[in-house]
């Protein structure tokens, strides 16, 4: 028999812990993107998503849903793009990386790549 974080071996509360999360452990990572990915799952529900949208939008992000994404883990999968020309604020990537964790979904992001500025001369 297997161990595994899904298992009757585990009380709920402990499974519950070890799955979602807030992610807060990698946005450094996220930091600085101007597209993020969520992918949603077939039958999952999307429960809480209006309210990320319009809070995303009043943050000047654009959010489309379902969106073409270029990592999709299968055919299968819808995604949820959100992205910002100037790269999404702090508050609403948080917000989003936050929102995909606590609903167990995959996500994906992109960074822009920057220039040092010792090399811009």
């Amino acid at each position: 028999m297997t161990l595994n974080a899904r298992g009757p071996e585990f009380p709920r509360k402990e499974r519950r812990q070890r799955m979602g999360g807030t992610g807060a452990e990698h946005f450094d990572e996220v930091s600085g993107a101007s597209e993020f990915f969520i992918y949603i799952a077939p039958n999952m529900q999307t429960k809480g998503y209006d309210g990320l949208k319009k809070q995303l939008e009043e943050l000047g992000c654009e959010v489309e849903f379902p969106a073409i994404a270029p990592l999709s883990p299968s055919p299968r999968h819808q995604a949820i793009k959100i992205s910002h020309q100037e790269g999404i604020p702090v508050k609403g990537l948080k917000r989003a990386h936050t929102w995909a964790h606590s609903h167990s979904f995959l996500h994906s992001f992109f960074k822009p790549f920057a220039t040092p500025p010792s090399a811009r001369l």
